[in-house]
């Protein structure tokens, strides 16, 4: 057993923070206070589960501990178990909204870093944004460029390459598999008043800016692998 075998409940008392029971082991779990936070936690032998829904329902946990537990060390011996270790918090998911904010309003030109490129591609996450008059880049699961104002096919494993450009059975065999799922975003060319590039897809994503001279120069999008079809 350690510090944290054995749930707690916090309880009402300026010495003890919190207590438990295992009633299969017949341990009690007591946790001081120290300094005022949460301290050590002492486990109890031979306390059984009717002693424990005595000490746990006691007007003052604190008085009854002092009177009936603390006194009896050879019925109840003791062991210092440490302080608990705070269970680890998982870092959250990084979603599209996440990315499109980190991302909102950097400067032209504009790129993700090694480091977002690597986050974006592991979370499944697709970002589209221009660059120069001609270019539509992606990033994250995909790392590529096409021309633009155009038409992109995308699905779960990136982008479809242009059906033109085939020339190998194979890959016109895979192009002609993924394409019914696939998914259009259409790169825009000054569509809206002082805006460059802006992108229209009925696939759910999030907006990102990206400013030149004041002004928005690109509205990318970031997408989730999980909103579009194909097979990943």
């Amino acid at each position: 057993m350690n510090a944290n075998s054995i749930a707690l409940t916090p309880v009402k008392s300026s010495k003890l923070h919190a207590i438990g029971h295992d009633a299969a082991s017949q341990t009690l779990a007591v946790q001081f206070f120290a300094k005022g936070a949460p301290g050590n936690v002492y486990h109890y032998a031979n306390f059984t589960a009717q002693e424990f829904t005595a000490f746990a329902g006691a007007e003052s946990v604190g008085k009854h501990f002092i009177a009936h537990i603390q006194p009896h060390k050879q019925k109840h011996p003791y062991q210092n178990m440490g302080v608990p270790v705070a269970a680890p918090v998982a870092a959250p998911k990084l979603s599209k909204e996440l990315l499109a904010v980190a991302l909102h309003g950097r400067e032209y030109p504009f790129d993700l870093t090694k480091e977002e490129q690597a986050q974006a591609k592991a979370a499944g996450l697709l970002v589209i944004f221009g660059a120069s008059d001609d270019l539509m880049e992606l990033r994250g699961i995909e790392c590529d460029e096409i021309g633009a104002p155009g038409v992109a096919l995308i699905d779960a494993k990136g982008l479809l390459p242009n059906r033109d450009s085939i020339d190998d059975d194979a890959v016109l065999k895979d192009f002609f598999a993924r394409e019914p799922l696939a998914r259009k975003v259409e790169a825009l060319w000054a569509a809206e008043d002082d805006t460059s590039w802006t992108y229209r897809t009925d696939v759910p994503h999030a907006t990102f800016d990206i400013m030149e001279d004041g002004i928005v120069y690109c509205r990318g999008i970031v997408i989730d692998v999980a909103d579009l079809g194909g097979a990943a």
